[in-house]
């Protein structure tokens, strides 16, 4: 067995510490996360997400991470008011609310989803995404949907 001296040994660490150091800086790949139904909380409206179905997540490239929202119209709004909504690059997932597992995100690229409202989702909304071609509305007519919902003022009667 060879013999080190200390001057090696502590090359020979610091090395190591430094390839450890710079492999944790690097950059994540942007994807979805696994999101923990009970425990993750919506980054817009800070409700725990509780229904896989209506969930949506976009990409925060600043720090890294997959932001999650408990329901597609908080993701809009909160996009939209981050102004990367209508940037190509930004990333965006929804989940496919036609997926067999409740618990198990199968997750679409919202820009080429399908949508339709009519649905009970958490922060009411109301719509929910599908693959391309099994749901009436598109991704663009779902947003317009949505920004125009947000828009309502309160009546007299509500």
């Amino acid at each position: 067995m060879p013999q080190f001296s200390r001057r090696a040994f502590s090359r020979l660490a610091a090395g190591a510490s430094l390839g450890a150091l710079l492999a944790g800086c690097a950059q994540p790949t942007p994807a979805p996360k696994a999101i923990k139904l009970g425990r993750d909380v919506c980054e817009h409206c800070n409700m725990i997400v509780s229904e896989l179905r209506f969930a949506a997540q976009t990409w925060d490239a600043k720090r890294g991470r997959a932001r999650v929202f408990d329901d597609f119209g908080c993701a809009v709004l909160h996009a939209a008011a981050a102004g990367e909504l209508d940037r190509p690059e930004h990333l965006f997932w929804v989940s496919d609310s036609r997926a067999e597992s409740k618990t198990v995100g199968t997750w679409l690229e919202a820009r080429s989803a399908s949508y339709r409202d009519g649905f009970h989702s958490p922060m009411g909304y109301g719509y929910a995404a599908a693959a391309a071609g099994a749901y009436p509305l598109t991704y663009d007519a779902a947003l317009a949907a949505i920004r125009k919902k947000a828009l309502c003022l309160p009546t007299a009667a509500t």
